[in-house]
């Protein structure tokens, strides 16, 4: 079995230039997801990928939604159960060409690292699990289940046209035992050896729309009209000072000496140790922040209809992100509250995403630690539930069976920020690549191949 695992392993190691050839494929196609029906183009890395795979003697298929809206599933394994998904996306989100310093659809590799809208999210994932499927069919190593990849379409507007779609109109296609996903594997080096974040949760998503009402009149005379943009200001201000309930039931609040806070936490002292913790390591005191509480946000206002008129009706759209036991009638409850005393006002609740998780103390778990051991050459990694403040794909796999966990782990040296992801400049390093490939691999053995 060692012999085995070491000799995938060193593929991997071997096969560096074709895996990256393949991630620099997949980044310069252009899959921008606009929202709309008719974008992504997704199905053009699909069919790469199909030709990839056939070329290996791999099954694939690509499903499509919509024209365009390519979702592919490629399969390897002597018998349909149990299943191990490699899950990923192929749609990216919009770019503002003009910022960045290289093409964004480049896919040029500069000192190690791989530039491209999407060679992070979520092509580095395409890319390390085609290449698994492809080295574990070339080695020849016989599965006793199924390793399946599936690169949705859509992810980045809700998977209307990718995993949603999948779920209701092809659910065995992405029917598994156990998944992993994008969402998880930030490192955190301590005394003690190496710490990996593992998203075993998503928080729930609903979108609030709030009207405010007034009376319109002509900007010259003010005062005879009753602006709409006061009152929403009324409310904007409330929202801005809005002190949510402080929850530490999050499993990840049971390891933060891990974490680096020694200190024992409850909610009225939490914040005053993210302060600290914030320091040092900001990206990780800011996702403590968002596990241990329903955030508000206000991302969309819009009101009046010409410049010389008092508007009579004001909307804003808030983001409103939850926790798993804070359901829609908590949210309306909150919210509502935000609303008491601003004359003609109303608000309508959207749920886009319900708070999900799987079990972290499970054998699977176990696996993947182990595979992170062997993908890293370390004997000291210790894993540490999470959960992802916004949401993925997961959400749709997890009712259907699977155990779900957001792990795509980047190295120790790594810059955990990842300020390219969605932004300027975005970026993948090649060891990135490849470690994820390694672990993959190894994990996909001792589930299915030991």
């Amino acid at each position: 079995m060692k012999q085995i695992l070491q000799r995938l392993l060193d593929m991997v190691e071997e096969g560096t230039d074709e895996l990256v050839g393949l991630h620099q494929e997949l980044v310069r196609i252009p899959t921008v997801n606009t929202g709309a029906a008719d974008g992504g183009n997704e199905t053009e890395a699909c069919r790469l990928l199909e030709e990839r795979m056939g070329a290996e003697g791999i099954p694939s298929l690509t499903l499509e939604s919509a024209p365009s809206r390519g979702n592919l599933v490629a399969h390897i394994g002597e018998q349909a159960r149990p299943r191990l998904l490699l899950m990923s996306h192929t749609d990216v989100v919009p770019v503002d060409e003009g910022r960045w310093k290289l093409p964004p659809f480049c896919g040029e590799v500069v000192d190690g690292t791989v530039y491209g809208r999407g060679s992070d999210d979520c092509k580095s994932l395409v890319a390390s699990g085609a290449m698994a499927l492809i080295l574990l069919k070339r080695a020849g190593v016989p599965l006793h289940g199924e390793l399946r990849l599936l690169a949705a379409a859509d992810e980045e507007s809700g998977g209307r046209y990718g995993i949603a779609w999948l779920a209701e109109n092809h659910p065995d296609e992405i029917r598994a035992d156990w998944a992993i996903n994008e969402g998880g594997g930030r490192p955190l080096r301590t005394q003690d050896g190496l710490v990996y974040l593992v998203s075993v949760a998503e928080k729930g998503r609903l979108e609030a729309r709030f009207q405010v009402e007034g009376r319109s009149g002509h900007a010259a005379l003010p005062w005879a009209a009753d602006n709409a943009n006061y009152k929403l200001a009324q409310l904007l201000d409330r929202i801005q000072s809005y002190q949510p309930e402080i929850d530490l039931s999050m499993a990840t609040f049971e390891h933060l000496p891990l974490l680096g806070i020694e200190e024992r936490a409850d909610p009225g002292q939490l914040d005053g140790l993210l302060e600290g913790l914030g320091r040092r390591e900001p990206s990780l005191a800011g996702m403590l922040m968002a596990l241990s509480r329903m955030t508000v946000a206000p991302t969309m206002v819009s009101s009046g209809i010409k410049s010389n008129s008092i508007p009579a009706l004001a909307e804003l759209t808030c983001d409103v992100r939850t926790l798993p036991h804070q359901d829609e009638a908590y949210v309306r409850g909150q919210l509502g509250e935000l609303l008491k005393g601003i004359e003609g006002s109303r608000m309508d609740l959207e749920t886009w995403a319900v708070s999900n998780a799987s079990p972290f103390d499970t054998p699977f778990v176990s696996q993947l630690k182990r595979a992170t051991e062997l993908a890293l050459h370390r004997e000291d990694i210790t894993l540490v539930p999470s959960a992802c403040v916004g949401f993925t794909d997961s959400r749709c796999v997890r009712p259907l069976g699977a155990q779900v966990y957001g792990f795509a782990p980047l190295t120790p040296g790594s810059d955990t920020v990842r300020p390219g992801v969605h932004g300027v400049d975005e970026a993948m390093e090649i060891e990135n690549l490849v470690l994820r490939t390694k672990m993959q691999l190894a994990l996909a053995y001792l589930t299915l191949g030991g």
